[in-house]
């Protein structure tokens, strides 16, 4: 089984060691890199929680901005592992499921103990913000990292797929999916693809890349790496 990872080096690199016990070839083209945008703005210290729906928001966090003795409420154990990683605590996780996030931040939070903190990239998906302010919650969005796209597939990636040596290609986010699929049309070899099956996290994903000349395209039945990967029988 041969897998091209598209996500930023650093998460590439963690699902590369994650499938290390699988028979898998892993290839890695990223179609974005994470730059920090440094422009927090407030003292983390003034708000009752911390809220990340990226393990890229955490490390940025953790790299540009004085780390607080705050409860950190994540949306998955990607994001969970890399919070835990960087010494924060406690760290509460929704296991990939941004409304599940939602609902356990109304559950154990309350709003009259003072704002959120929710630090993200610069596109990010999801309703969050409005769902917590929906319920009485005071939300600051800051926007703390960009993830800027590739110009172009790597010399690489285009020259496996000539050779129909992928066979499965997993996306996170509408974004990376739609940037995938500027990018081979860009280059016209839609026609590469025709031996590849995409992995898609969710339907909204789907809709991106529906026009390319897949061999199929499986989608998740969770938001969730681990739903990602059951669909070709691998359990990371």
């Amino acid at each position: 089984m041969r897998i091209l990872l598209t996500r930023p080096i650093n998460d590439s690199h963690r699902i590369e060691r994650q499938l290390g016990q699988s028979k898998v070839n892993v290839y890695i083209d990223p179609l974005m890199q994470i730059k920090s945008l440094n422009v927090l703005k407030n003292d983390p210290s003034d708000y009752q929680a911390l809220v990340f729906t990226s393990a890229n928001g955490v490390r940025v966090y953790c790299k540009e901005i004085q780390k607080c003795p705050l409860p950190i409420y994540v949306v998955g154990d990607n994001t969970r592992v890399a919070a835990l990683k960087a010494g924060l605590k406690p760290v509460i996780s929704a296991n990939g499921d941004v409304k599940k996030l939602c609902a356990i931040i109304i559950l154990k939070l309350n709003p009259n103990d003072g704002p959120l903190l929710y630090l993200t990239g610069k596109h990010v998906a999801g309703t969050l913000k409005k769902d917590l302010e929906d319920a009485n919650f005071q939300v600051n969005h800051q926007k703390i990292y960009t993830a800027v796209a590739a110009q172009k597939i790597s010399i690489n990636t285009k020259n496996l797929l000539k050779q129909r040596a992928i066979d499965y290609i997993p996306f996170y986010s509408p974004r990376s999916a739609r940037i995938f699929r500027q990018l081979i049309e860009a280059e016209g070899i839609n026609n590469l693809l025709s031996k590849a099956s995409a992995l898609c996290i969710s339907h909204e994903v789907r809709k991106e890349i529906l026009s390319l000349g897949w061999k199929s395209i499986l989608t998740a039945k969770e938001p969730t790496q681990d739903s990602i990967f059951e669909l070709i029988n691998i359990k990371l």
